[in-house]
């Protein structure tokens, strides 16, 4: 058994409307994939969008291969965790999932949720034989590039997307700790940060918040996962 780190990109000239919303605009700080249900020729997708999801949800008929998506509740963000978004879609509207049902159909592989879409890439963590994935890629043809970032023989602890962070996310989080925000007495504050991000004092705080909270949900999963 194997454990395996993948990042995926589409060609954005080939990417379809969907794809290209979720991993690309700006509004979509990230989108990450919580749960799903495929059948041969669709799929329904559970996400959590940190940002505004209205690009997203478009017109009737915008999106090729979508059929319905709906927001939870009035669609306004859920703390931390996001706005829920349900989605109905082909295999074809979301790429990366169609290679990954194939994948899944030959056997031998667990895919480990949260898939995260941010800064133009999917990351996934999966479990099993390599081999099925890649051959599922390589017939996708050239409109997705995928890497294998790391394949090992024990679990790593959710690297593959780092808590699911997004980069500026990642950013806020190093420069923190080379400042000494994190050190006691603290070396630096939300002000040192976000000279250092070249943003506001609030926009480093909502990154850094943003970033502590997936950091922690990312090890308590890991906690939870070795009981």
């Amino acid at each position: 058994m194997r454990y395996l780190r993948v990042t995926a990109r589409v060609d954005t000239m080939q990417a379809p409307p969907l794809f290209d919303r979720l991993a690309n605009t700006s509004a979509i700080e990230q989108a990450r994939v919580l749960d799903w249900n495929l059948t041969a020729e669709d799929a329904m997708l559970l996400f959590a969008v940190d940002g505004d999801p209205t690009p997203l949800t478009g017109s009737e008929g915008e999106f090729a291969g979508v059929d319905r998506v709906e927001l939870a509740g009035d669609g306004q963000r859920g703390g931390e965790s996001g706005v829920r978004m349900l989605a109905h879609v082909q295999r074809s509207a979301v790429p990366i999932f169609s290679c990954l049902a194939s994948a899944l159909e030959a056997g031998g592989l667990i895919v480990q949720t949260p898939v995260v879409f941010a800064d133009g890439e999917v990351h996934a963590r999966i479990v099993g034989d390599p081999g099925p994935l890649q051959t599922a890629f390589e017939r996708q043809g050239d409109g997705i590039d995928v890497r294998i970032d790391e394949i090992t023989s024990t679990p790593a602890v959710n690297r593959a997307s780092n808590g699911g962070l997004s980069e500026r996310q990642r950013e806020a989080i190093v420069a923190a700790k080379e400042l000494g925000y994190y050190e006691k007495p603290r070396g630096a504050t939300q002000a040192d940060v976000a000279a250092a991000l070249e943003c506001s004092p609030q926009t480093a705080g909502d990154h850094l918040r943003k970033a502590e909270a997936k950091l922690v949900d990312a090890a308590l999963d890991e906690v939870e996962s070795s009981v």
